[in-house]
């Protein structure tokens, strides 16, 4: 039975064959310290069991839905369409959320009106549980982590998705303002999502890590991750139009660097209005747009393109103004 008050916040967590991690996941939202809030899991079509756990939860938090099987976003926007809470959280399947985090969520958000999206910082283990110590979570720790005022998170998000979709307490209201989530951007449609938002509405990230990403062989991330790469590359030239509406059709395409990156602007490009005309170690200053695709060279381009007041830099992409 529904509760008549809604609550103060909703869970969404969709799911596709998510045994045998699901319950463990479940089960560190049902011990949370915070209890006001629904769980809306999604179940997207699974095959393994999923859904007969799922329907066998006797705890009234959970509201389970079963769409057709129609892909992430889908169901995400199913969650969303349907969730009574002010606020919206996310969990995945395969991951767990500290005992405290809505709680600690929730009262910072509370106090800070100004603030419409908050992550928190995330530790990493494999499929046994263990910690995960590699080259690219010491990036994430370093850089991502170091990114908590809203004024951070403005100038890292064009370069790089640096917050984990899960770990988000964000407002109902301006994801539904948004239109929630664009299936044509999966699996890179929290990045898409973030993108649109960040013109008009401040991030924030809590320091501590409240919420555990399990890294294993069905992580949706590594098995997608070259589709990934190349809707992280669309959503930044959407966004760089969105930002300079004045952008001719099409715009040159200036890639300085010759690495697997260029080529994924080279493919992506030219459907949103990008022509790359100009090949590796092309430098061309009277380009109206330059992306630098090796990010070691990041720095140097900086200096030399967005300290003159020829070039606005969005992250990693250069646009002549």
């Amino acid at each position: 039975m529904m509760r008549a008050v809604p609550p103060e916040v909703s869970v969404l967590l969709p799911v596709r064959n998510g045994m045998p991690f699901l319950p463990a996941a479940i089960e560190s939202l049902l011990n949370q310290t915070f209890g006001d809030f629904e769980l809306v899991a999604i179940d997207d079509g699974s095959t393994d069991g999923t859904a007969e756990y799922l329907q066998g939860l006797a705890d009234r938090r959970v509201r389970v839905l079963s769409p057709r099987r129609a892909g992430l976003a889908s169901a995400l926007n199913a969650g969303l369409a349907v969730a009574r809470g002010r606020y919206i959280a996310r969990q995945d399947a395969d991951d767990w959320s500290a005992p405290d985090r809505l709680e600690r969520q929730v009262a910072w958000l509370d106090d800070r009106s100004d603030v419409g999206v908050l992550a928190t910082a995330a530790s990493f283990v494999n499929q046994r549980g263990e910690p995960v110590d590699s080259t690219w979570t010491r990036t994430v720790h370093e850089q991502w982590d170091a990114a908590l005022t809203p004024e951070q998170i403005a100038s890292l998000m064009p370069l790089t998705c640096c917050i984990f979709h899960a770990t988000v307490l964000a407002r109902t209201a301006l994801l539904r303002e948004a239109g929630g989530y664009d299936q044509a951007t999966v699996p890179a449609e929290d990045y898409d999502l973030w993108l649109r938002l960040l013109p008009q509405h401040r991030f924030a990230r809590l320091p501590e890590r409240l919420y555990t990403v399990r890294l294993h062989a069905g992580s949706s991330s590594l098995v997608r991750r070259a589709e990934q790469t190349a809707r992280v590359i669309e959503a930044k030239l959407r966004y760089v139009r969105r930002q300079v509406p004045g952008l001719p059709w099409p715009v040159r395409l200036v890639l300085p660097c010759d690495d697997r990156g260029a080529d994924i602007f080279r493919r992506v490009g030219p459907s949103l209005g990008y022509d790359p005309t100009n090949h590796a170690g092309a430098t061309s200053m009277s380009s109206a747009v330059v992306a630098v695709t090796d990010f070691a060279s990041l720095p140097g381009y900086t200096s030399t393109l967005a300290a003159t007041n020829d070039f606005q830099q969005f992250g990693n992409v250069f646009v002549r103004r």
